[in-house]
């Protein structure tokens, strides 16, 4: 009864009924009268014999309004209700946040766990004829976890899947997004937002078609993280030094040790204390070069277990093997070459290696012995033979007939100021992101002649003049390649600072290790962009969790999507007979300053809201109220109390009247 009756006693009440019927049945005790008629007196002593206690009950209106009056006076007094679900009939989506912050201990056992309970009792209470769909919101884009049904098991399932999303930062706004490009109109649709707040501003654009209900979990902003993780090599001594940034959000000072592994075995200790809010950077320094990845953990008791490990990969000092192919002297090209530090230059006549090393006086010898043909990047000036190796990059300069050319190379334009329309070949524009491009300026290049190019499928313009794309990087599935359309030497290249700059981030761009993105750090939940070598058929991927996944590679180049997780991730390389070609391991850490703040909050808000509806002539959405309770308690007592005082009016009226 109490599922219907907040106070089911009061019932009890109603039992005072008897009492009004009671009252209804008795008799009223006549008073003795003196009269002087015999008559009268008569007539009294005939009522006289008729006054028995009890009369029969008749039917009578007012002791049927008082009876109802005081049953729905004790009902009042129960204070009955109904569960009463926000939810209304159409179409509902629902949004769980399973973003790293949800996964903090505070809740039961945690705050996803929460928001799942949640979500699975507003599906309980779902009204007949409304239909449900959840999706997560995750790091990228939001996933559908179910599509829109009215069957509360199907949806239930979905919400439960939840967890298996869960890590990495959430974008909430993608998923509004995808809520509106999905809605049926301003209003038609119902969004209900799942998560303890600690996300983006969301875009007024995003939310103005949708109604929204947040549901706010999470109790507590205590934690202590690692921020930041990194390694640079000191080029002095050869070793490296280890950044480690660590933040405190408790209230109250924190102590603890910080911890260095090495294949899990300790490695360096330190004692840490930061006050209330610090953010403290600690430097470990003369650290020698260790291939796997370096374990950094901080040894804290908070809600969060996420963010207390890290893990640093020391970056390797690159050194390419590079060959040159020309068939002119190229005196300044090679002498650039020669002087370039962490390469091993070589040249090529189009049947033989020669190394050429220099000596500590400078000068630069010939090394009698052939070499491997196993280069990093090729230097191709003109059409000169060279190798033609899929899994290489390559330089070329003025090259015309290779078929590894980003672009269908055409006719050389010279200057000409006199030509209608004038031929100026100055520079109109340049990539200052591009690996490179970002360092050398072009704007003091003077040209005598450029060679005009149409672009591949797989190449863009890092360069462009007035006559047309001047620089041309190409990526043809996962081999790189620069092209300059034009002879360096036709031009004042060689002089300029330019040069140097150029052919050294040139060189680095070209030279970067064939495995990608393997080996090195990630932030979870962002995608690893890798490059698998050119005999690999497939790969096979081991989770930190023990689950294994095999596919086939259709590219060299593939994104593992799916770094929820907080790891080490094995990716092994295989060939068509699925023997290994290569291993590498990929470690993700969460290194999320947002993410580890985890202070829970119980609104959303838009950004630049108040500015955005006011120009559309809207106001009220710019902050979106959290709501604690899924079912509510839907109260009919001031209903019932007014219809009470309905009745006892009518009874008064009807007594005073006497029309009954």
């Amino acid at each position: 009864m109490e599922r219907f009756f907040l106070n089911p006693l009061a019932l009890a009440w109603g039992a005072l009924a008897g009492g009004i019927i009671l009252l209804y049945i008795l008799k009223l005790k006549r008073v003795k009268v003196d009269v002087s008629s015999t008559l009268l007196w008569e007539q009294a002593l005939a009522d006289f014999r008729a006054n028995a206690p009890w009369q029969k009950l008749r039917r009578n209106l007012l002791m049927i309004l008082q009876i109802i009056a005081l049953i729905l006076l004790a009902l009042a007094l129960s204070r009955p209700f109904m569960f009463d679900n926000f939810i209304e009939r159409g179409k509902t989506i629902f949004v769980i946040d399973a973003s790293a912050s949800m996964l903090a201990k505070d809740g039961s056992p945690d705050r996803l766990d929460d928001a799942i309970r949640l979500a699975d009792d507003a599906v309980t209470g779902f009204p007949r004829g409304a239909e449900g769909m959840v999706i997560v919101a995750g790091p990228q884009s939001p996933i559908t976890l179910s599509s829109f049904t009215s069957n509360k098991n199907t949806l239930k399932k979905a919400i439960a899947r939840s967890r298996d999303y869960a890590g990495g930062q959430a974008d909430l706004d993608s998923a509004m997004r995808f809520c509106s490009s999905i809605s049926e109109g301003e209003g038609q649709t119902q969004v209900v937002i799942f998560s303890d707040g600690a996300v983006d501003d969301l875009s007024p654009e995003s939310t103005t078609d949708l109604k929204i209900h947040f549901f706010p979990v999470g109790q507590t902003a205590d934690n202590v993280a690692i921020v930041g993780a990194g390694a640079r090599l000191n080029p002095a001594n050869d070793n490296y030094e280890l950044f480690v940034a660590v933040h405190n959000f408790y209230g109250t000072q924190q102590d603890f040790e910080l911890t260095l592994f090495r294949n899990d075995v300790d490695s360096v200790t330190e004692e840490v204390s930061l006050r209330p809010g610090q953010r403290r950077e600690i430097v470990i320094d003369q650290v020698p070069y260790f291939p796997d990845p370096l374990k950094v953990e901080i040894k804290v008791d908070d809600p969060l277990a996420e963010d207390n490990t890290a893990w640093i990969v020391l970056p390797e000092k690159p050194r390419y093997k590079v060959a040159l192919c020309t068939q002119s002297d190229s005196i300044l090209l090679r002498a650039l070459l020669q002087s370039l530090p962490n390469i091993d230059y070589y040249e090529y006549d189009g049947s033989t290696f020669t190394q050429i090393i220099t000596d500590d006086s400078g000068e630069a010898t010939d090394d009698s012995q052939p070499t491997s043909t196993d280069m990093d990047v090729w230097v191709v000036e003109g059409d000169a033979p060279c190798i033609n190796d899929p899994s290489d990059s390559y330089l070329f300069i003025n090259s015309t007939s290779n078929s590894l050319l980003p672009v269908n190379a055409g006719e050389e334009v010279e200057k000409d100021y006199q030509a209608d329309p004038p031929i100026y070949l100055a520079v109109v524009g340049e990539s200052v992101s591009h690996p490179a491009t970002r360092i050398a300026r072009f704007n003091t290049l003077n040209l005598n002649s450029q060679r005009r190019v149409q672009l591949k499928s797989f190449a863009r313009s890092i360069v462009d003049t007035s006559e047309g794309a001047l620089i041309v990087e190409g990526d043809n599935n996962g081999q790189r390649s620069i092209y300059m359309a034009f002879d360096i030497y036709d031009s004042n290249f060689p002089v300029l600072s330019a040069f140097p700059l150029f052919m050294m981030d040139t060189i680095s761009y070209l030279g970067q290790s064939s495995a990608g993105a393997a080996g090195n750090s990630i932030s979870a939940g962002q995608p690893a962009e890798l490059l698998a070598p050119v005999e690999a058929m497939s790969y096979r991927l081991k989770r930190p969790d023990g689950s294994v996944e095999n596919e086939e590679l259709n590219s060299r180049r593939f994104a593992v999507s799916d770094t929820r997780k907080i790891g080490i991730y094995e990716v092994d390389y295989l060939d068509e007979g699925g023997g290994l070609v290569l291993a590498n391991l990929l470690p993700v850490s969460l290194v999320n300053e947002f993410e580890s703040n985890i202070a829970p909050s119980t609104t959303l808000r838009t950004e630049n809201a108040e500015e955005y509806l006011a120009s559309n002539g809207t106001e009220g959405l710019g902050e979106i109220k959290g709501v604690q309770e899924v079912m509510r308690n839907r109260e009919f007592y001031p209903w019932i109390i007014g219809l009470v005082l309905l009745l006892v009016t009518v009874e008064w009226y009807l007594y005073h009247t006497r029309i009954f």
